[in-house]
C-alpha cells in the first residue's frame, strides 16, 4: 500500500485537507458577523409563523434499556454531536452552547428507525423492524407517551420558513471561501447561500446531516436553524422523518412556555422511575445539564 502514494501525495492530501479546513471555518464564522447583524430579522421572520398545537397521543421513544429508569430523560441528546435539532458536547466549534432535545416518534416503526438509522424498506438479515423488535442487538424499551404542546415550528407547514429565507437572502457568501473553493476546484454550484424554503428544508432534512459536525466540529444547517427556532420561542419542531413514513418531534424542554404543555408515560412506570412527567415543573430536572461543564451550562 505504501507504495501507491509518495511523500509529495501526503504534502498535497495535507494541503487540500487544511483548505477545507478553513472553507468551513470561513463559511460558518464569516457569515457569523452577518447572522448576528440579521438575527432580530430572522426571530422576527420565524415568529411571524403561527405555532401549531401538537396533541401527543400514543407517540414513542426507544430508550437505551440501561437508562430505562429515565424515560424523560433528554441528558443523551447532549451527548456526541447531538441530534437534528440539537447541539452536543462534540460539536466543538459551535457558537451556540449545547441544548437538549426530547426525540419522540409518532409510531414504532418510526422510532425504530430513526434511533437505528434504518432507511425506509430496508431490513437488517431479512427482518422487519417488527421483527428485530423481538431480537434486537442492543437492549432497550419501547415507550409510548401522551401530552400536549402548545407551540411547536412545524416544517410541514406551508411557508413556514419563506419569511426566513427573505432575510437570508440579504446575507452574501464570504469572498474568502469563493478564493478557496477556486483553489479546490470545487464546481461553482457546490457552495451557495441558501435563498428559498426548497433548499433550506432539503438541506434541514438531510440524511446526512453529521458531515458538518463530525469532520469539521462545526453545526449542521438543522443546528443552527433549530438554534434560531429555540430563541424565537418555539417549544419544538415536527418535521417529516427521513427513515420512515411517520413524523418526529424534538421538544426542548428548557423551552416550555405553558402550564399546558406536558409529555407524559402513556402507562404506569416501574417503580424506580421517578420522574412520569415532563412539565415546568420538571423540566430542569430532566434536560441533563448534568452532561455539561459548567462552562458550558446556560
Amino acid at each position: 500500500m505504501l507504495d501507491r502514494f509518495s511523500e509529495v501525495d501526503l504534502k498535497h492530501w495535507r494541503r487540500v485537507s487544511s483548505d477545507l479546513d478553513e472553507l468551513n471555518n470561513d463559511l460558518y464564522f464569516g457569515i457569523e458577523p452577518q447572522r448576528r447583524r440579521y438575527q432580530p430579522e430572522m426571530l422576527a421572520a420565524l415568529q411571524s409563523v403561527a405555532p401549531v398545537q401538537v396533541a401527543i397521543n400514543s407517540w414513542v421513544r426507544n430508550v437505551s434499556f440501561r437508562f430505562s429508569n429515565s424515560p424523560l430523560s433528554a441528558a443523551g441528546s447532549l451527548t456526541g454531536f447531538g441530534g437534528r435539532f440539537n447541539i452536543g458536547t462534540d460539536v466543538e466549534q459551535a457558537l451556540y452552547k449545547p441544548w437538549p432535545a426530547l426525540y419522540l416518534a409518532e409510531d414504532l416503526e418510526t422510532a425504530f428507525r430513526e434511533k437505528f438509522q434504518l432507511d425506509r424498506g430496508e431490513r437488517v438479515d431479512g427482518l422487519t423492524p417488527e421483527d428485530l423488535a423481538l431480537v434486537p442487538k442492543d437492549d432497550f424499551s419501547v415507550i409510548h407517551f401522551n401530552g400536549y404542546l402548545d407551540r411547536v415550528f412545524d416544517l410541514d407547514q406551508k411557508d413556514c420558513l419563506k419569511a426566513l429565507c427573505a432575510v437570508l437572502g440579504k446575507m452574501r457568501l464570504p469572498a474568502e471561501a469563493r478564493k478557496i473553493q477556486r483553489r479546490l476546484q470545487i464546481p461553482e454550484k457546490s457552495i451557495f447561500m441558501i435563498r428559498t424554503p426548497s433548499q433550506l428544508r432539503k438541506e434541514v432534512l438531510d440524511k446526512n446531516w453529521r458531515v458538518s459536525p463530525a469532520q469539521f466540529g462545526l453545526p449542521a444547517v438543522s443546528q443552527i436553524l433549530a438554534g434560531l427556532i429555540l430563541d424565537a420561542g418555539f417549544e419544538g419542531i415536527l418535521y417529516p422523518s427521513t427513515k420512515a413514513g411517520g413524523r418526529c418531534l424534538a421538544v426542548f424542554p428548557h423551552n416550555l412556555a405553558s402550564d399546558r404543555s406536558r409529555v407524559e408515560l402513556t402507562n404506569p412506570g416501574p417503580a424506580n422511575v421517578i420522574l412520569t412527567r415532563l412539565d415546568l415543573n420538571t423540566a430542569d430536572q430532566l434536560c441533563g445539564w448534568e452532561m455539561l461543564r459548567p462552562s458550558q451550562r446556560p
